[in-house]
């Protein structure tokens, strides 16, 4: 899944070259990195690609390995719930029977590639053999408002290290107030968007849960791989409601309906600036500093200089963006916002 604007990122991240395909810790692109990661444990053929049609240059260019007609192109940004809904309908008809894996993972890091291939060939395994969604998710660091938090309850089986706990809700993106009182309970996970599912038991909570979503894909499903394919998609996929698969799913399912496999791969979510700080290593003063900068005085900040470099001084718990395309200086805490700024310089001219 690849597919997202990536304005909570800006100035690194925009609508024309959103994050997922910028290169912000390292020489590769985030969402490069994603595919090679998954080419050390499947094959190409077996990887499907779901993103924006306004993307299609980048994920040519950019995933060559993969087969072409394992590119799965919306015609309209309608968030993930259509999304995921219309990949597990191509795959549910091409592999009948079969165990699709999912990762939100184009805007991710993981430091512990084997330990997160384990996880999810594992969780593959458990949702094939008993017939039930198993996600792969992990304990959290502090307090986030920008994620999915699970809370699970009692452990259902073990394999080795691995333990299967049970699934008993799903709250998107709580309030500071109740991620820190999910964070001291210590009974919650943070959500990776990593699950491994039938994509016909998927589509069965599609019709359960969701059934605006799934009436759409019983329209769409009949023309996959057929001539008409491209039309009856132009004109359907723009139907669905434009809104997250946690919100307009996840959330309504009920407990015990799936399983929970917390997992420890190094996982770091870069989908904001404030995200990206509290999952990397900072130095002695609390910062964590991407590119050539010089600093006085300042502490626990997010510093990233694209080009020749910055000069702080007296900062304390702020964001610092410095690239070609422009200047973002933050709050850490004001991290949010940044999605509102970026409408408020591009979207709403």
């Amino acid at each position: 899944m690849c597919g997202g604007k990536g304005t909570r990122m800006w100035p690194i991240s925009n609508m024309a070259h959103p994050k997922q395909f910028e290169s912000i810790l390292g020489k590769k692109s985030m969402f490069r990195e994603t595919v090679e990661r998954v080419l050390v444990g499947f094959e190409a053929k077996d990887i499907y690609i779901a993103t924006s049609e306004n993307f299609r240059t980048h994920l040519r260019e950019q995933a060559q390995e993969v087969p072409s007609e394992n590119f799965i192109f919306e015609p309209a940004m309608r968030d993930n719930l259509g999304a995921l809904g219309l990949a597990a309908s191509i795959i549910n008809k091409r592999h009948p029977n079969s165990v699709m894996i999912t990762i939100w993972g184009a805007d991710h890091v993981i430091k512990n590639v084997p330990a997160f291939l384990k996880a999810i060939k594992y969780a593959a395994q458990e949702a094939y053999a008993n017939n039930v969604i198993v996600h792969v998710d992990t304990v959290p660091n502090y307090p986030t408002v920008h994620n999915g938090w699970i809370e699970i309850g009692e452990v259902i089986k073990t394999a080795g290290d691995l333990v299967v706990r049970e699934f008993v809700r799903h709250v998107e993106k709580p309030n500071q107030e109740k991620a820190e009182e999910f964070f001291t309970s210590g009974k919650y996970l943070i959500h990776t968007g990593y699950m491994a599912t039938k994509p016909s038991l998927l589509l069965k909570y599609y019709h359960d849960y969701a059934l605006p979503s799934y009436n759409l894909l019983s329209h769409i499903t009949p023309a996959i791989d057929t001539p008409q394919f491209e039309q009856v998609l132009q004109e359907e996929y723009p139907k669905f409601e434009k809104i997250s698969v946690d919100y307009g799913l996840f959330e309504k399912l009920p407990s015990r309906t799936q399983w929970e496999l917390p997992a420890e791969f190094g996982w770091i979510d870069v989908g904001t600036w404030e995200l990206l700080y509290h999952g990397l290593p900072k130095d002695e003063n609390g910062n964590v500093v991407i590119g050539k900068a010089h600093l006085i005085d300042v502490k626990d900040s997010l510093i990233v200089a694209k080009n020749s470099g910055v000069g702080l001084i007296g900062l304390k718990d702020m964001i610092v963006v410095e690239t070609t395309v422009g200047l973002l200086v933050c709050p850490l805490a004001k991290a949010p916002k940044v999605k509102d700024l970026y409408n408020l310089m591009y979207e709403k001219k």
